[in-house]
């Protein structure tokens, strides 16, 4: 469980080091004018039930036969959605590398009976038993499809094996919040004295065009 939470944290590790290299603030994220935040916690509280409450998760995917991945990943796709108006060409192309790499994820899981294959040597490189079968994953083998689409990917320091679209997922979510962090950063005095003339909100990533710095 620790080594999953240190997955999930990562990413917004690597997103708020990054905004700060490039000059941005974690104070900009306060400015920045988000839709339907609900969705989010939607999405975290069922991620968190389903790591703690098997009984749960046994339900959702053996009772109602839906994958995990679709429960957790489909709040989250609308809120991105919602919130993609008015995103600068930066914010569009972090977004992108969130939907591609989920995308990647739900192919290899749903062309292999909603279990994700994975690589029983990089298993063996992260420290992991070879040949472990679980309700989430399944070792590769022959039969498996797009197995390179699976977890193919050794990370021994936290005992893991991750797929390509983990990657992408944990990247975009990254650029995302680095984005965030330095979209009102970039505007300037200028910008700010516009916003307030106009009589508009200042500082916000939602004013559409004008905000297509990042």
């Amino acid at each position: 469980m620790v080594y999953t939470a240190l997955l999930l944290v990562a990413p917004l590790v690597a997103g708020v080091a990054g905004g700060y290299a490039f000059g941005g603030r974690l104070a900009n994220l306060g400015a920045v004018r988000l839709r339907a935040p609900w969705l989010l916690w939607i999405a975290a509280v069922v991620q968190v039930v389903q790591l703690f409450v098997e009984p749960f998760a046994r339900f959702v995917e053996d009772g109602l036969h839906v994958p995990m991945l679709a429960v957790v990943f489909g709040p989250v796709a609308i809120w991105l959605v919602l919130n993609l108006r008015g995103r600068g060409l930066a914010a569009r192309i972090a977004v992108a590398m969130i939907f591609v790499g989920g995308a990647l994820n739900a192919i290899a899981i749903a062309l292999n009976n909603g279990r994700m294959p994975y690589d029983p040597e990089a298993a063996v490189l992260a420290g992991l038993p070879v040949g472990v079968e679980t309700r989430k994953n399944a070792p590769a083998d022959a039969n498996t499809f797009v197995a390179h689409l699976g977890d193919v990917i050794a990370v021994p320091p936290i005992h893991k094996v991750v797929s390509a679209g983990d990657l992408l997922i944990a990247a975009g979510v990254a650029a995302l919040i680095a984005v965030m962090m330095t979209a009102t950063a970039r505007q300037g005095p200028k910008a700010t004295v516009t916003a307030t003339a106009r009589g508009g909100p200042t500082n916000s990533l939602s004013e559409g065009g004008e905000k297509s710095h990042d």
